[in-house]
């Protein structure tokens, strides 16, 4: 029996809604022998998510699933030994797809050669990084399947359940860039906080109250990076006048309603913001982890801004992060494919 895959709090309604209708997706899992990959692939086939494909070293793969009892009849095993044929397949910008070469040593070019099958659409999605660094998946998604319309940035946006129902949307959080930039510019901040905004509006189903986060609260300290946050906030507000969002707060102002009214910051956001946008990666990254690894929240990242999906996991996640993030990425895709920045209500220069 397979182990029961727990959904985020937040993203329930969201999960639900994509086993009902993505269920003919082909989803690449690249990792194969990774022993929780296969697991995350048995596991999405028998919830009906998906149809998955895994790619890997089909006798070590078997292996595995023989010692473990697990049974691989509903997943499409792929040996890196193949080749998989895309002659006279165009991709959506009209680039020829030949031959992708499927076994590799480095699991950097497996991901470049996944991402070439993503951007084909011989898969509708592919997901990796039990194994593989996030600056491989990156620097694979960039250069084979390239930025959606309207993005100019890549990003992560972690969705942290923190089990704290007065905090966020019912206790989730949006945490961005948590991912990708190590230090956002002011036009990057902006980028990043228009693709978390269209991503929680298309998981969470609710609206987002944005909060661009500092050490400052309302110019309680003077510096360039306060600047540079507060620069970004007044070009989202320009860029996006219908969006509610205030800044730059630090985190406490942000998601406490005493906190604000003590520190007068009682607007927009008025210590409830759900999409918290970081001044740095480092910030971010450190913010997700302490409140996983302390504060026993849970944690999905969700790569936004490529022309196609395809996921990147921590190496440290569980078969549950990999499952729910296969249905984090299915519904997103599911939605109207609109550009991220046109479900804010303004236009991007």
């Amino acid at each position: 029996m397979n182990k029961a895959v727990v959904v985020p709090h937040g993203i329930g309604t969201a999960w639900r809604d994509v086993k009902n209708v993505s269920s003919s997706k082909r989803v690449l899992f690249y990792e194969g022998e990774d022993t929780r990959m296969l697991r995350a692939a048995i596991a999405a086939a028998d919830a009906g998510l998906c149809r998955p494909v895994v790619l890997g070293r089909v006798s070590e793969m078997l292996t595995t699933a023989r010692g473990l009892g697990l049974d691989l009849s509903a997943v499409e095993m792929r040996d890196v030994n193949d080749e998989v044929s895309l002659d006279n397949q165009v991709d959506e910008y009209g680039r020829p797809c030949h031959r992708v070469g499927l076994d590799t040593e480095f699991l950097s070019s497996r991901a470049h050669a996944s991402a070439l099958l993503v951007r084909s659409g011989w898969v509708d999605a592919a997901i990796g990084g039990a194994r593989t660094s996030s600056a491989d998946i990156l620097g694979a998604g960039m250069s084979c399947i390239g930025l959606a319309p309207g993005r100019t940035t890549v990003s992560g946006a972690v969705f942290l359940d923190t089990q704290r129902p007065d905090v966020g949307s019912g206790g989730t959080l949006a945490f961005a860039d948590a991912v990708v930039t190590p230090m956002p510019t002011v036009e990057q901040l902006v980028d990043i906080a228009a693709a978390t905004a269209h991503s929680w509006r298309s998981l969470m189903r609710t609206e987002p109250r944005i909060g661009f986060l500092s050490f400052s609260t309302k110019g309680s300290s003077k510096s360039r990076h306060v600047d540079r946050v507060r620069d970004a906030l007044r070009l989202f507000q320009r860029t996006f006048p219908d969006e509610v969002v205030d800044g730059e707060l630090q985190f406490d102002a942000a998601v406490s309603g005493a906190v604000a009214a003590r520190k007068s910051a009682s607007g927009a956001v008025g210590g409830s913001a759900n999409v918290l946008v970081f001044p740095s990666l480092d910030s971010a990254n450190i913010a997700y982890k302490v409140a996983e690894q302390l504060g026993g929240s849970k944690a999905r990242a969700f790569l936004q801004g490529l022309a196609r999906p395809f996921a990147d996991v921590s190496r440290g996640c569980t078969v549950d992060d990999i499952v729910t993030t296969v249905g984090m990425l299915l519904y997103d895709v599911l939605q109207d494919r609109e550009s991220p920045g046109s479900h804010c209500q303004g236009e991007m220069n």
